[in-house]
């Protein structure tokens, strides 16, 4: 189960956005009580409404069932492997969320630092895989530190 975006827009303009109750197993969107209740009191007055939720990033178009619960019409479409990244990457951040990315990107900055100096410590005989292996560390605490 999983919490999604509802829009019930009915023909004279009238439009519910609420959160509602996504299961995945059975296809089905299942609003708040308060909702249906609203949905109940317009059904005698009201055209039936058209209904969209927001699943996993895409607006997905949804029928009604006569429970007052939503089932999603049409094929579900299995997603890409690189679906994920492509919608979390490059996504506008929020204020605190780049101070956190930062602090965790300086924290692997000064590991990466520690390691190259410890491994610069310990290293007594210096083969081309030692010399790669500090100067990977380098380069990797150089790159975190600006990112």
């Amino acid at each position: 189960m999983e919490i999604v975006d509802l829009v019930v827009e009915y023909a004279s303009g009238l439009s519910i956005s609420d959160r509602a109750t996504y299961v995945r197993e059975l296809r089905s969107v299942h609003p708040s009580s308060r909702v249906i209740d609203i949905m109940c009191h317009l059904s005698g007055a009201e055209a039936p409404p058209s209904a969209r939720a927001s699943i996993d990033g895409t607006e997905v178009p949804l029928d009604q069932c006569d429970d007052g619960t939503f089932v999603v019409s049409g094929e579900s479409e299995s997603p890409t492997p690189g679906s994920f990244i492509a919608r979390h990457i490059g996504h506008a951040w929020t204020k605190d969320q780049r101070q956190q990315f930062g602090r965790f990107v300086h924290t692997l900055s000064a590991a990466a630092l520690a390691g190259a100096v410890g491994l610069w410590h310990s290293t007594t005989d210096w083969v081309p895989a030692a010399v790669f292996n500090v100067g990977i560390l380098i380069l990797l605490a150089v790159v975190f530190f600006l990112a």
